[in-house]
This record gives structure tokens, sequence and C-alpha cells, in this order.
């Protein structure tokens, strides 16, 4: 059975989370991990949540290649990383990546201009791979590869090893050691299949897909969502893991004074486009859905 997690957590301060599995055993985390737990019956009145409504002229997947800011979403997100969406996945994928164990190839699907998944799978896996659709993304990441980025991640790394058990005395050396293992920097698209445009004797061979805050955010209409999904599947080896962080429910998102549409996702519908794909998270211990007032991060398998 897979552990559904539902949590409630103002992340700079302390973890508030309880956990509930179907077979109603409370999972034991990795020892490396110290969290606090405690339950509350009305998260919502705890932490005092208000709606927002949605702000008017969305911008759309067919404006990402001019109105895409790489340098402000470093800015708004990884600077300081205040915005809670990107401390749940700080927090939790060391947490996936020890669920996972040792693998083989590991790609970032939709990775943006961002490097803390390749940092996160750095010691587990043998070759790092990334991918994204805008070119501006993949010229970040290239920099970033040749070191030439011009950019602080050190907010981002001390959260990853604080949660990996670190004390911070080895934060100079999380960027080379996953820089050593990234093999190739690629173009992506969900909506095409190969999704992936790498050499073919690297399709369909990889052990760990990751895509976070990416999907929702390209596709229009459920069946767009599930298609994407399928895609990305076709790229996992029989055998492997999808690892994906989205928001449920949620019809926008913001960065750098531009407001984009996301496709609203419920839960049910997730489960649905995974069981299309082939993707199951029933018996086997690495899968999990991490869930924090609608943010969730879920490790699902491919079956076939």
């Amino acid at each position: 059975m897979y552990s559904k997690i539902h949590l409630t957590f103002a992340l700079r301060q302390t973890l508030l989370v309880f956990e509930n599995s179907r077979d109603n055993n409370h999972k034991k985390m990795p020892s490396v991990f110290e969290l606090e737990f405690t339950y509350y019956k009305d998260a919502k009145e705890k932490l005092n949540i208000t709606a927002v409504d949605t702000p008017q002229n969305l911008l759309d997947r067919s404006t990402f290649h001019e109105e895409w800011k790489t340098d402000l979403y470093l800015k708004d997100f990884y600077t300081k990383v205040e915005d809670s969406a990107m401390q749940m996945v700080l927090t939790f994928l060391p947490v996936v990546v020890q669920r996972i164990g040792p693998v083989k190839r590991v790609i970032d699907f939709g990775a943006g201009p961002t490097i803390h998944v390749s940092v996160c799978f750095r010691n587990t896996a043998d070759e790092l791979y990334l991918a994204d659709y805008l070119p501006q993304n993949r010229k970040a990441l290239q920099e970033w590869f040749d070191e030439k980025m011009d950019f602080d991640w050190s907010v981002p790394l001390k959260i990853i090893d604080t949660r990996e058990g670190g004390n911070w005395s080895n934060i100079k050396n999380m960027e080379p050691a996953a820089r050593k293992k990234v093999k190739g920097i690629y173009h992506c698209d969900c909506f095409e299949d190969p999704a992936i445009k790498c050499s073919e004797d690297l399709q369909g061979t990889f052990n760990v897909l990751v895509t976070i805050f990416c999907v929702e955010y390209c596709c229009n209409t459920f069946d767009e969502y599930k298609a994407s999904i399928k895609n990305m599947s076709r790229q996992i080896a029989l055998g492997g893991y999808l690892v994906m962080g989205g928001v449920f429910e949620e019809t926008w998102c913001s960065f750098g004074g531009r407001n984009f549409t996301c496709l609203y996702i419920t839960q049910e519908m997730m489960m649905e486009a995974f069981k299309e794909a082939g993707l199951s998270m029933e018996n086997d211990k690495a899968c999990v859905l991490y869930e924090v007032n609608g943010m969730y991060m879920v490790v699902a398998k491919k079956i076939e």
C-alpha cells in the first residue's frame, strides 16, 4: 500500500505533520529526517487560510517563449525560498530520493532553470539528465553546467542539506557532485511522443522521471493532461518511477509580476491519468502521496 500523508505547516519554523495509510499503519520516515508530528483537526482554521480571487489577464502556454523570464523565476522562488510550494518541494524531495534508493538514470522533465532535482539525486543516481521546453531555460542549465551561471543556490542547498541530515559544512560540494553526474541537457515537450529529444538508446530507459510544477501549467484540458502523463510515462523504464509535484484544484500561478494559467486538477483526476498511463501506487514502498494544503508530491511506479 502507498502512504497518503496530509500536512499543515509553517516550514520556516517547524513541520507539523500527521500520516494516514490505507492499512492505518504509520510508516516510519528515514531516520536522517527529523520531523515533529502534530495533528490539527481543522488545518484551515489553524492557519487562517483565506481564498484568493483569480486575477485577470492570465497568460497561457502560447506566451511562454516571450513571457517566461528565467531571471525573475529564479529571483522570486529560489533567492529566499519564501514560497510555500517551493518549501514543500525542497523538504520532501530528499525524502522521496531516499525512499526510491539507488538508480541508474534520472531525468528532470521540465526542469526550468533549476538544479535542485539533480542535487537531490547526486548521491543515488549514476546518470542525471535535464530537459526543458524553453530555450531560455536550457541556456540557463547549460550555463550552470559550464559553471557560468550567475545565481547563488545556497539557500535551497541549505534546505536540502538540512533534510539530508547535514550541518551545512558540505554545501560547496553539492553542485559539483551533481554537475559531475549530468550527462545531457535536452529539449522536451509533454505533448509530443517521444517527449524528450534525446538519442534513441536513451528513449524509455529512465529509471526516474521527475516533473515538478510543470504539467498543469502546460495543459488546457484534462484530455491534454492525460496525454501528457502518457507521453512522460513512455520515457520511464518498466519498474521505474514518476515523481511529480503540483497543486491540486488551482487555476493560476504568479511570478515576476506575471500571472499564468494552471489546469484545475483533483487527486481523483490525477489517479485516473496515472492508471491510463500504466502507473500504479500500490504495493511498492517507494510510492507515496504527500499533500500540503493542496500542494502535493507523488511517486508512482511504471508497471506496464
